[in-house]
């Protein structure tokens, strides 16, 4: 994976709100899917489905792992800071000690969520290859009553250690129509990147280019509001400003109901506007998948229908 797409990962990692209700039980180390970190984690956990970690369904607690290469490190950390992390929504961001011997940051913060305030807990490090980052996520309310402990979460972080291989990833979804799009990588072991020429990363720094990225949600919440959902992720995309919303409908797409919603934005660096293609699929299970194209206005025309066309050969992988 390229830097540039691993640290776009960055902020679904540190979006990603699921709660811990339950206290911890035997641990023993199990290896990601599509990826080289192994932590200790207890029983009842198994690999999610939805991003690469783990998750206690039951327990409703989750583990997310973002992998990268070494290189990147140095941006990870940049993207750890107090400041950088209040504006990822996280407050309250503070420096911890874990016992690790590596290259690592820890940081603890805390995170509004519609059940409650939830608590953050980060742990970055790095190897001559790879750079790393595992993120706990804990409802403050079960901390102050003990039903988890601090301790608990920090051995987990404080175990992850980084493998010479990584298992093969699993498929969520397929496209069967890419157009003139070429698969550019992976984001959490399930979110896919896909540009016109297969690199995520621009031949020149700050050139246009079109992009479709295509997530799973982080979680299987069920969306009770669609329209309203779609419209709040349209509207809080990181680097682009003034987003506007030119049409939303309610679509089928294997045989699901979908929004899509077409409109514009302005790039905040280079002040320039970009048009936007999203699609929000629900499946029966709760959550969603989310298409999200972002090309030049200039190239609109002709890419806008592709895209459509893309969205439109969607299919769950069972």
């Amino acid at each position: 994976m390229r830097p540039g797409l691993a640290i776009a990962g960055v902020a679904l990692v540190l979006e990603l709100i699921c709660p811990w209700t339950n206290g911890s039980a035997l641990a023993r180390p199990q290896q990601a899917p599509a990826s080289r970190v192994v932590v200790d984690v207890p029983d009842g956990y198994k690999p999610a489905r939805l991003f690469t970690g783990f998750i206690n369904e039951a327990a409703g607690v989750s583990l997310v792992i973002l992998e990268m290469p070494a290189v990147a490190y140095e941006q990870l950390a940049n993207g750890l800071t107090p400041d950088a992390l209040a504006a990822k929504g996280i407050a309250k961001a503070e420096a911890g000690k874990l016992g690790r011997r590596e290259p690592y940051l820890y940081m603890r913060g805390e995170q509004a969520s519609a059940q409650g305030p939830v608590a953050k807990f980060l742990v970055a490090f790095t190897n001559k290859k790879v750079a790393a980052l595992v993120t706990a996520n804990v409802q403050k309310a079960a901390l102050e009553n003990g039903a988890v402990k601090v301790a608990d979460i920090e051995h987990i972080l404080e175990s992850a250690f980084i493998a010479a291989a990584a298992p093969p990833a699993r498929e969520v979804y397929r496209l069967g129509y890419l157009g003139p799009f070429l698969p550019a990588g992976k984001i959490l072991g399930t979110t896919g990147a896909y540009t016109l020429d297969g690199k995520f990363e621009p031949a020149k720094p700050g050139e246009r280019r079109a992009l479709l990225l295509v997530a799973p949600s982080l979680d299987l919440r069920p969306v009770t509001d669609a329209d309203g959902q779609a419209e709040a992720l349209f509207g809080g995309l990181p680097g682009l400003v003034d987003s506007k919303v030119l049409d939303r409908r309610r679509i089928t797409i294997a045989e699901l109901p979908a929004v899509e919603i077409v409109g514009t934005a302005i790039d905040k660096d280079g002040g320039r506007q970009v048009s936007l293609y999203q699609v929000l699929v629900l499946p029966p299970g709760g959550g969603y998948y989310r298409l999200l194209g972002q090309v030049p206005s200039e190239d609109a025309p002709r890419l806008m229908p592709e895209l459509r066309k893309i969205a439109e050969s969607f299919r769950l992988v069972e």
